[in-house]
C-alpha cells in the first residue's frame, strides 16, 4: 500500500468557510472532503454527520457550532473508513440482521419505533443513511477486535491480585463517577491544534450540549460507545493531574483540557461519594431482570426533591414490569423500561443494597442514584451457587482495559499507514 502521511487537522482551517449552516448545493455536496486510500469522504458525508452530531448534542445549528465541530467530526468519519477497510480486509462482514438489531436497540433507548426515529431524523434534513453507516463501522470495528486482539489478552495471576488489592484498599477513599471525551494527538505538530479544539469543545459542552451525545460521536476513547461513561473511578487510580481538577471542581462540572500521552481529555464530574464497602461477595453475585422509571436531575438539591415527589407519585400505578415500562414510556422518561438482567454487584451500592431487599413486583421507594431519582422493579432473580465473583469481574474489567488500549494502538497504526488527503 502507497504510505503518504499528512496531517488531518492540519488542513481544516478553511471548514470554517466551507461548512455553513444553510443547504450546499448539488455540486458542492459531492466534493471530496477527504480521500482515506481508495475511499473518499464527501462533503455531504461531512455535513450530515455534523448535522446529526448536534441534534443528538442538542447543539443549536449555526456557522459557529460546524467549524467548532468540523475537525473532530471529520476525524471520525476518517476512522470509520480505516475500520471499514480493515474489516473489509479481513474479509469480515456486517449482516442486515445486524445492523436492524442495533437501530432497533438505538430508537428503543430513545423510546421511539424504528420508523418513527428514521421520521424524526429524515425531519430534521437527516438520512437515516449516515446513522447506519455509523452503525455499520462500529459494528465491524467491533468484530475486527474481537478477532485479532482479544484472542490474545491475558492477565497475570499477580496483575489480577494487585488490582483486587487495591479494589479492597479504596474503600473509604474518594469516588468520582466520570465521563470522558478524548481527543488524541498523533504527532507533536498537532497539540496546539488539538488543544484549541478541545478548548471549543468544552465552552460547547457549557453551553448545554449533551456530554453523552457528543462524547458518542466526537470522542476517540473506547468508552464513547457508553457516551463517555467511565463509571465510578476510584482515587487510587487516579493520575494526580487529574485529581488536582477534580479537587477543584463540583459535580455538574465539565473540567478543562487536560493532556496526557493519549491527547487530551475533557472530563465530566457526574457525581463524588465515599467509596463504601462492597456488597457481599456471594451476594453480589445475584442476578435481577430490573426494570426503571429514572427522573433526570442536574444534582440540586431542588431538583432532586422535585424528582422525588413525582416519583413517590407515580408508585401506586406500579403493579408489574410490564406497567412500568408502559408507564415509563408514557411519561417519555429517559433510560427507562426494562434494562434487562444484570447483577447485584454491577450496580452503584446504594441501589445494590435497595434492589437485594426487593421481592419480585415490588416497586422501591425513590432512590438517589448517579443520574437522578430511580424507581426499580426487580422482574425476576436468579440466585447463583457459591459464586465470588470479586476476582472474576476485575479480571474482565483488566482485559477489557487491556483491550481497549491495544484496539486504540491498532486503528493509530492504521492511520499512520494510510493514505489520508484532506480536500477541504
Amino acid at each position: 500500500m502507497l504510505v503518504l502521511r499528512r496531517s488531518i487537522l492540519g488542513s481544516l482551517a478553511l471548514l470554517a468557510l466551507l461548512l455553513v449552516g444553510q443547504p450546499a448545493g448539488a455540486a458542492d455536496e459531492q466534493r471530496i472532503a477527504a480521500v482515506v486510500n481508495d475511499d473518499v469522504v464527501t462533503v455531504r458525508d461531512l455535513n450530515e454527520r455534523l448535522q446529526l452530531v448536534m441534534l443528538t448534542s442538542g447543539i443549536r445549528d449555526s456557522e459557529q457550532a460546524r467549524s467548532r465541530l468540523a475537525p473532530q467530526v471529520l476525524r471520525g468519519l476518517v476512522e470509520e473508513t480505516l475500520q471499514l477497510e480493515e474489516a473489509k480486509r479481513l474479509n469480515i462482514e456486517v449482516g442486515q440482521v445486524e445492523i436492524d438489531n442495533a437501530l432497533s436497540t438505538i430508537a428503543k433507548r430513545n423510546n421511539l419505533s424504528v420508523d418513527q426515529m428514521k421520521t424524526y431524523l429524515l425531519g430534521n434534513g437527516i438520512n437515516l443513511d449516515t446513522l447506519i453507516r455509523q452503525v455499520r463501522a462500529q459494528i465491524a470495528w467491533l468484530k475486527v477486535v474481537n478477532r485479532t486482539i482479544r484472542p490474545n489478552v491475558t492477565v497475570t495471576v499477580d496483575q489480577l491480585d494487585l488490582a483486587v488489592q487495591e479494589a479492597r484498599d479504596s474503600q473509604g477513599q474518594p469516588e468520582y463517577l466520570l465521563s470522558e471525551i478524548v481527543l488524541p494527538v498523533d504527532s507533536p505538530a498537532q497539540a496546539g491544534r488539538v488543544a484549541e479544539d478541545a478548548q471549543r469543545l468544552v465552552q460547547t459542552l457549557r453551553e448545554g450540549a449533551n456530554f453523552d451525545s457528543l462524547a458518542h460521536q466526537v470522542s476517540a476513547s473506547a468508552s464513547a460507545e457508553r457516551g463517555g461513561d467511565l463509571g465510578w473511578v476510584g482515587a487510587a487510580s487516579i493520575p494526580p493531574e487529574l485529581q488536582a481538577a477534580l479537587d477543584r471542581m463540583r459535580p455538574g462540572e465539565v473540567s478543562e483540557p487536560l493532556s496526557s500521552p493519549i491527547g487530551y481529555h475533557i472530563f465530566w464530574l457526574r457525581d463524588q461519594r465515599t467509596a463504601a464497602p462492597p456488597v457481599d461477595s456471594n451476594r453480589a453475585a445475584v442476578e435481577v431482570k430490573l426494570s426503571q422509571i429514572l427522573f433526570p436531575t442536574d444534582g440540586s438539591a431542588a431538583a432532586n426533591a422535585e424528582a422525588r415527589d413525582r416519583a413517590a407519585a407515580l408508585r401506586g400505578r406500579l403493579t408489574d414490569c410490564p406497567t412500568m415500562a408502559e408507564v415509563a414510556s408514557e411519561i417519555k422518561a429517559p433510560a427507562s423500561g426494562d434494562l434487562g438482567w444484570l447483577k447485584v454487584g454491577d450496580l452503584p451500592p446504594t441501589l445494590a443494597k435497595a434492589v437485594l431487599g426487593l421481592q419480585a413486583g415490588q416497586v422501591s421507594p425513590p432512590l438517589p442514584g448517579p443520574s437522578g431519582i430511580h424507581l426499580l422493579m426487580v422482574c425476576e432473580r436468579r440466585n447463583p451457587e457459591g459464586l465470588a465473583p470479586e476476582r472474576e469481574q476485575i479480571a474482565q474489567r483488566l482485559e477489557q482495559e487491556r483491550t481497549d488500549r491495544l484496539a486504540r494502538r491498532y486503528l493509530r497504526d492504521l492511520r499512520k499507514q494510510a493514505f489520508i488527503d484532506v480536500r477541504l
